[in-house]
C-alpha cells in the first residue's frame, strides 16, 4: 500500500511542478471580522481548475485557473469565539477565504499577494507557506443599496495586500520584535488540482444539505457540498489528473436526509466578499469518489498573547 504525502511533501511538489514567481467562517451571528489589524494564519490552499474569467468593462476576459486561499484570524479578543455544544466548551476562530485568478504577470492580484506572503524569501508556490503566521489587516467595504448596507470583507485595498511577515521591526535600531500568533484551529487543507490524491480530495467534502428558498416561494434542499462540486465543474476537469483519480465519477452523493444547522462563511472573490454555507471536515474516509460525512475539529488555541504591540 502506497504512503500518503504529507502537506508537506505535497507543497514541495507542487513548487517544482510549478514555479508562481514566473484570493471564512465568522461568528455565529454572521458578523464579519473586525476592521484593522489582526494576526492569523494561512490555512488553505485549494485549486479549483479553469473557469469562466467574467469581464471587465463590457468586454469578456479568458477562463482562467482559479485557487481559493483561507487566512484564519487569530487574535485572541478580536477573533476567537468561544461556544458550547451539549455541555462542551469549544472555539473557533474568524476565517476570510480569497477565490481568486492564478495570473503570473507583475499586476495581477496573484501576484502581488504572494509578493506580500513571501516578503523577500525564495519561496515558489504558495503552498508552501502553508500553517505560517501573519499580520494581516482586514479590510472594510460598506456597500448601500435600495437603502440596505451591506459589508464586504477584503484582505486588500486598492489591490494592494495588507498581508506582512509576523515581527516588527525598529526603525531606528533595526531590531526585530516577533508577534507571536496562536497555532491554527482549524487543519490545514491542500488540493492541488494537477497533483490530487484521495486524501486532499476527500478532505474537501461537506456533508449535508442547506434549505433555499426560491422566487416561487417553494423551499429545496441544496447541497452543502459546493467546494467539490465547483471543482468537477471546472472546464478542465474532463481528462485531469483529478478525473482519473475518481474513476471517471463526474457525480457526487448528497445526504438527503434531515438538513443539518447551518454555519456562516465569508466568500471573498477577487471583488468582494459574500456570505455562503460551510463546515469544517476532519476525519477521512477511505471510499475511492467521494468522502463519508466528517466531523468538526475540535482543536483549540490555547496561547494568551500580550502587548501585541497592533495598531
Amino acid at each position: 500500500m502506497t504512503k500518503a504525502l504529507s502537506i508537506a511533501e505535497l507543497a514541495a511538489m507542487a513548487a517544482e511542478a510549478e514555479d508562481q514567481t514566473v484570493e471564512t467562517t465568522t461568528t455565529f451571528d454572521n458578523e464579519p471580522p473586525p476592521a484593522g489589524v489582526t494576526i492569523g494564519r494561512f490555512i488553505e490552499y485549494i485549486e479549483i481548475g479553469k473557469h469562466d474569467g467574467g469581464s471587465y468593462q463590457g468586454k469578456a476576459k479568458p477562463d482562467a485557473d482559479y485557487a481559493r486561499l483561507t487566512f484564519e484570524l487569530l487574535h485572541p479578543t478580536k477573533n476567537i469565539h468561544e461556544y458550547e455544544v451539549e455541555g462542551e466548551k469549544r472555539k473557533r476562530a474568524d476565517r476570510v477565504s480569497i477565490r481568486i485568478a492564478k495570473k503570473q504577470t507583475p499586476k495581477a492580484k496573484f501576484w502581488k499577494l504572494r509578493e506580500a506572503m513571501t516578503y523577500g524569501r525564495d519561496i515558489k508556490h504558495m503552498a508552501q507557506m502553508l500553517g505560517e503566521a501573519f499580520i494581516i489587516t482586514v479590510y472594510h467595504n460598506v456597500v448601500e443599496k435600495e437603502g440596505v448596507k451591506k459589508t464586504y470583507v477584503n484582505l486588500d485595498k486598492d489591490t494592494l495586500y495588507g498581508i506582512t511577515a509576523p515581527y516588527r521591526v525598529d526603525p531606528i535600531t533595526e531590531e526585530r520584535t516577533d508577534v507571536p500568533v496562536p497555532e491554527a484551529i482549524s487543519p490545514l487543507r491542500l488540493f492541488l488540482f494537477n497533483n490530487p490524491t484521495q486524501e486532499t480530495w476527500d478532505s474537501l467534502f461537506i456533508d449535508g444539505t442547506r434549505e433555499v428558498k426560491k422566487d416561487s416561494g417553494e423551499i429545496e434542499h441544496v447541497s452543502k457540498n459546493w467546494l467539490q462540486e465547483s471543482i468537477l465543474s471546472a472546464k478542465n476537469f474532463k481528462g485531469s489528473a483529478l478525473d482519473a483519480l475518481l474513476g471517471g465519477v463526474g457525480d457526487l452523493p448528497t445526504d438527503e436526509g434531515e438538513v443539518q444547522p447551518e454555519e456562516k462563511t465569508v466568500e471573498k472573490t477577487e471583488e468582494k466578499t459574500v456570505a455562503k454555507t460551510a463546515a469544517k471536515t476532519a476525519d477521512k474516509p477511505k471510499e475511492k469518489a467521494a468522502a463519508k460525512p466528517a466531523e468538526k475539529s475540535k482543536g483549540a488555541a490555547d496561547d494568551a498573547l500580550a502587548a501585541l504591540g497592533l495598531v
